[in-house]
């Protein structure tokens, strides 16, 4: 019982905190009156938060296994909506699918990019730390 309510009391914690970062973000939106998306600003926010050590991986591991055991779930709205605009999806699938393929490509460059300069960062990390050790 006690294992289950500790399980339970992650969850929240791990919730509170992803909402707290997407309404933080939002308020600085609004406040700053820029046009920007507050569900990216709060993911970058949140990476800053787990690169930096503000946000420990352990508190929010648990809320973000959830969500990606129950992705499919969040797939139905996208669906309802292509059944609901199919006559505009119609009429402009060549503008839509040039749209769709352009960035699609920009993002998989984007974060193959990213990923190797992570991969390289935290081998140079390592190595330095490795040569620390040695001093």
């Amino acid at each position: 019982m006690k294992k289950h309510l500790k399980e339970f009391f992650n969850l929240i914690l791990g919730f509170i905190i992803l909402l707290s970062f997407y309404f933080a973000s939002y308020f600085i939106i609004k406040f700053m009156r820029i046009s920007f998306p507050p569900a990216i600003l709060g993911l970058i926010l949140f990476a800053i938060s787990l690169l930096s050590g503000i946000i420990k991986e352990k508190w929010i591991k648990s809320v973000c296994n959830l969500l990606i055991d129950n992705m499919a779930m969040f797939l139905v709205p996208l669906f309802c909506g292509l059944i609901v605009y199919k006559s505009i999806i119609v009429k402009n699938w060549i503008a839509i699918f040039t749209v769709i393929f352009v960035t699609t490509t920009v993002i998989i460059i984007a974060v193959g990019l990213f990923t190797e300069w992570g991969i390289k960062f935290l081998r140079l990390n390592k190595i330095k730390e490795l040569e620390r050790e040695k001093r």
